[in-house]
């Protein structure tokens, strides 16, 4: 077999069964040569980063996307930077120029490494064939372990073949796939936020995407149900739970509701997990409870009080981290036997039956032109649970960003942009979702600006 169908069984290996690109890359050539995986073939090369950061989000696995050299690498870029942004497990693998020509005038020469490697965790170039299982093996390895993140590869024609077109027989190399390795936290750590949990009157959770992406949805149950402590999500940590759960308060930062709002300034204790508090999550910086304690944890030891300095910042793995402190409750005596008869949860579930009838009112008006945040109201009752909610940004975002007006489910599933807020993603994102799940209802809310940029991929 030459390079690239080399390349494409190591894919295979990797559990990869998508590949995005419009079709005219070395890549996509030769992987439709092999059973197993499908080529996803698009009318532009922007959208498949997009595409592949959706397809991530929702299958668990990294997404993969693909360009010819020089403009369709170049086309690559704000999609790349949006998975940047977004700690999304994305793997390109482009072709490029030559090295024996290289700064010659090839046709279509680029430094596409330079273009890279400021919005990549890892950019490299593969300089020999017997060291593609290597550079295959490292790039799924760094997409997906610590933070993750987009890497970027490309394999030079003179690496690959004699020429563009005659390419060199490398065997079968033996391919060992990656491995994703996750770390619990620091034993002496966990304690430190043990006595702050326990002394709290008043906490609250905010979970992110990095707890999603740990597969940490249990965990997080288990844990805030340990304590009775009513949860905030950023935009991309919607989905942990159903927004329905009695300690649910919805999306925090700029799309916080009236309930979530007064629970969150009342609080003394602050608990964020997979987030690194940027400023849309945090409105600026600016909501944070006064005099309130502060726990944090994050699997990236730069994150621990970048914005926010913690009383207990604990490196870890979202889900082994969370089980290390439930556990630690369980074994006490702080666990909570039923946290529906605590009084504060007894309290908030009041408050948020008055809220619902407030929106509902606000919702069900008899105008006309109907009112977008009823439009995005009555899409979240007829479509319910096991629904995937594609979030895409611009002026409507304001109602289908957020609960209270639609509701992610039991069962249901969010694709949020990240906070570059790129336009157009969500109408890419929900093809690649359903692509992802086939058998859920996928919804995705746009405006006319949005839809326009991207409405070229509805026939793929």
């Amino acid at each position: 077999m030459n390079a690239w169908e080399a390349i494409v069984n190591m894919l295979k290996a990797e559990g990869i069964d998508f590949i995005f690109g419009i079709g005219d890359s070395s890549l996509q050539l030769y992987a439709d040569k092999i059973e197993g995986i499908t080529n996803v073939n698009l009318r532009y090369e922007g959208s498949a980063p997009f595409m592949a950061m959706a397809y991530a989000r929702v299958s668990g696995k990294p997404g993969v996307c693909t360009a010819s050299l020089g403009p369709g690498t170049a086309n690559l870029l704000p999609g790349v930077l949006e998975a940047y942004s977004g700690c999304s497990p994305v793997v390109i693998i482009n072709a490029a120029g030559s090295q024996k020509t290289y700064g010659m005038g090839e046709f279509q020469e680029s430094d596409q490494l330079a273009m890279m490697k400021p919005i990549t965790k890892w950019s490299a170039r593969i300089p020999y064939t017997d060291r593609i299982p290597w550079f295959v093996r490292r790039a799924f390895s760094i997409a997906t372990n610590g933070q993750p993140g987009p890497v970027f590869l490309e394999l030079p024609y003179d690496v690959s073949g004699k020429t563009r077109w005659e390419l060199h027989d490398v065997g079968t190399p033996r391919y060992v796939p990656s491995r994703r390795i996750r770390t619990g936290g620091d034993p002496a750590l966990i304690d430190e936020a043990i006595k702050l949990l326990v002394k709290a009157k008043r906490p609250v959770a905010v979970s992110g995407n990095g707890t999603l992406q740990s597969g940490a949805s249990e965990e997080f149950k288990q844990f805030i149900e340990s304590l009775g402590m009513p949860f905030l999500t950023t935009p991309g940590g919607r989905g942990i739970l159903p927004e329905t759960h009695p300690l649910a308060l919805g999306v925090c930062g700029y799309y916080r509701t009236k309930v979530g709002k007064e629970v969150y300034s009342d609080a003394d204790l602050v608990f964020t997990v997979g987030t690194r508090n940027e400023s849309f999550s945090t409105h600026q910086w600016r909501d944070f409870p006064e005099g309130a304690r502060f726990i944090q944890i994050d699997i990236a030891a730069e994150e621990i009080g970048k914005n926010w300095v913690p009383d207990a910042g604990i490196v870890g793995d979202a889900k082994l981290v969370l089980r290390q402190l439930t556990d630690a409750i369980q074994h006490g005596s702080t666990a909570a036997k039923d946290f529906r008869e605590m009084p504060r949860v007894k309290e908030l579930l009041k408050a948020k039956e008055d809220f619902r009838k407030e929106v509902e009112a606000e919702c069900m008006v008899a105008e006309t032109p109907i009112p977008a945040k009823r439009a995005v109201y009555e899409l979240s009752r007829v479509f319910g649970q096991n629904t995937i909610l594609v979030s895409e940004n611009g002026s409507q975002d304001s109602w289908s960003y957020c609960c209270p007006y639609f509701q992610v489910q039991d069962g249901s599933e969010c694709v949020p942009v990240a906070e570059q807020t790129c336009m157009g993603m969500g109408v890419v994102g929900a093809i690649a979702a359903k692509l992802a799940r086939p058998e859920k209802k996928v919804v995705c809310v746009t405006g006319d600006g949005a839809f326009q940029m991207y409405m070229k991929e509805l026939p793929t």
